[in-house]
């Protein structure tokens, strides 16, 4: 009966092992898929906006489609000149001997 025992145990070990390497597989397996996957979107999401830039910034080749059209002078905004604000006097540099002089005074010192 003990043999018996000690073979349950070890046959019900092998079961558990396996069935736990199987898991550990299926696991292994889904994060790998989900990584490739998300590699393969980035990198699609990368190229999409680097060839998007590439448009905007493309320069025309012809002379004529490059030129701007200007408005017509009639449509022009009359801006009004500035007149500078006056000039505000300086205050009066102080001798730091006075100031000094007068500080004393009013402590009491």
């Amino acid at each position: 009966m003990n043999w018996l025992k000690v073979g349950a145990v070890v046959i019900g070990g092998i079961v558990v092992f396996f069935v736990l390497n199987s898991v550990v597989h299926l696991l292994l397996g889904l994060l790998t898929a989900i990584a490739f996957v998300a590699i393969v979107a980035g990198g699609g999401y990368v190229a999409y906006k680097i060839a998007g830039a590439r448009r905007r910034r493309q320069v025309k080749s012809n002379p004529e489609e490059r030129r701007v059209p200007r408005e017509p002078e009639s449509r022009s905004i009359a801006v009004p000149p500035v007149t500078p604000r006056p000039a505000t006097p300086q205050p009066a540099h102080h001798d730091v001997e006075d100031e000094l002089a007068r500080l004393k005074r009013e402590m009491g010192g």
